[in-house]
């Protein structure tokens, strides 16, 4: 059995063990959470994101060392551990389980491959894997419209391209050899997505709905997307609410989607995908 060490201060209790790292406030935020969602007769997805607007945004709170514990972090976010973090409260709440124990299973269903931590090159590094994943295990779907007008050819392989960027693989081969072993199930497949010039539509127009999740897709050599977040409308025009690194914290947007990405030639389009 492993060992749970608890270390105590006067601030917060920090559970650390090779199965999870968080702090108590983390599992006192996420029951508030859910309690509220709970108690929320309308759409619980862009409820729950909106409970997390304001927080910091911090990049690579995942990397914790070799072990590849499950990280339960609600005080600081980057756009993917977000968009986890939300679909897990979600997921908890609609199976009937409001507890944090349930939200810590949902959430490591949704980042590892086939809901199974084992490892770094277990955890789903690619959105267009982890939606692949996702509905595997029937707990979302992508949703398609007749604005999929445009096609991305997949060739995913810039973390193996480019292990420096990246703690676990910066010295570390045999790791970047596992990691290009699952990279190679998405080279040369073809998925459709939204056209930006597309996005500057009224509802009836976009069958996107408040609390989709939005996959920005990118023209960056060897990846899928750049950036993930949740849809909303906001006076008939579609919006993003997400962890903005530009922002430092979780926001709703004050642009349009379509101004968001209008300006940046990286920025193709969008995928959409759903909670069941």
């Amino acid at each position: 059995m492993r060992a749970v060490v608890f270390i105590i201060s006067v601030l917060f209790v920090f559970a650390v063990s090779a199965e999870n790292i968080y702090e108590s406030s983390d599992s006192v935020r996420v029951e508030q959470l859910m309690r509220k969602m709970q108690c929320f007769d309308g759409e619980k997805t862009l409820f729950a994101a909106r409970c997390f607007l304001g927080v910091p945004y911090v990049a690579g709170t995942l990397e914790q060392g070799v072990e590849e514990p499950l990280v339960i972090n609600t005080r600081e976010f980057d756009c993917t551990t977000f968009v986890e973090s939300v679909a897990a409260a979600v997921l908890a709440v609609e199976r009937g389980d409001a507890t944090f124990a349930a939200f810590c299973r949902w959430l490591e269903c949704l980042r590892y491959r086939g809901g199974v931590r084992n490892g770094y090159e277990s955890r789903l590094h690619y959105i267009s894997e982890w939606v692949a994943d996702a509905g595997i295990k029937a707990i979302m779907d992508e949703v398609y419209t007749p604005l999929h007008t445009a096609v991305k050819h997949l060739n995913l392989d810039f973390m193996s391209k480019h292990p420096g960027s990246y703690p676990r693989l910066m010295n570390d081969s045999s790791m970047v050899e596992k990691i290009a072993a699952f990279e190679q199930l998405f080279r040369g497949v073809d998925v459709s997505y939204i056209p930006k010039e597309l996005l500057d539509c009224a509802p009836d127009a976009l069958p996107i709905v408040d609390g989709d999740i939005i996959a920005l897709v990118t023209a960056i050599d060897g990846l899928d997307v750049s950036h993930v977040g949740f849809a909303f409308w906001r006076d008939g025009k579609l919006s993003l609410l997400h962890a903005s690194s530009s922002e430092g914290m979780v926001v709703a947007d004050s642009r349009t989607l379509y101004e968001y990405m209008k300006g940046k030639k990286n920025h193709l389009g969008i995928r959409v995908f759903r909670l069941r």
